[in-house]
């Protein structure tokens, strides 16, 4: 078989051609897959960035739910604490007690009690002043950041006089170790 130049051109030509659509269709597939997996990664970061936006969002949420949780401990604290510090309550109730114009005729500590979980310490207090003054001295023992537990009132005034006498066992507490 005698090949002529023309068939052999043809021939060339369309070993050519076949090569370069070939060759073309090869680097279209391999940039369409890279871009493909540029997309894949694109979108992989944009779901991380989102889940760690999520996540950096839960987190200031569970570091202000831990924030408030140490107020609230604290308070707590503030509210019965580990010892029961009564200088300090005794203060707090010399001030109260002044700031009210309350004459304090007796002041008795009686028994502690013991609980599992705290101690109870009352304290009988015998004073003298206006029934306003008086009423205004039992808010300001309920609004104390210390708890106290009011637990017997007595209010006399046997001779009308614009003062009353007042007895009142409190208690203040302490928790157990």
């Amino acid at each position: 078989m005698n090949l002529s130049i023309k068939t052999l051109d043809r021939i060339c030509l369309l070993a050519v051609v076949v090569v370069f659509f070939v060759s073309g269709f090869w680097v279209v597939s391999r940039g369409a897959r890279q871009l493909r997996q540029v997309r894949q990664e694109n979108d992989f970061l944009v779901r991380s960035m989102k889940d760690l936006a999520l996540a950096e969002k839960n987190l200031q949420r569970l570091n202000d739910a831990i924030a408030e949780t140490r107020r609230e401990i604290k308070a707590l604290n503030e509210h019965i604490p580990n010892s029961a510090k009564i200088g300090e309550f005794l203060r707090q109730l010399d001030a109260l007690i002044k700031e009210r114009e309350i004459t304090l005729e007796s002041f008795h500590p009686l028994p502690v009690v013991k609980k599992k979980l705290f101690t109870r310490i009352p304290i009988r207090l015998t004073c003298r002043g206006t029934f306003v003054n008086i009423y205004d001295l039992l808010c300001d023992l309920e609004t104390m950041n210390r708890l106290v537990d009011v637990e017997t009132i007595a209010i006399a005034n046997p001779n009308r006089d614009p003062e009353g006498r007042f007895d009142m066992t409190a208690s203040i507490f302490e928790r157990q170790a």
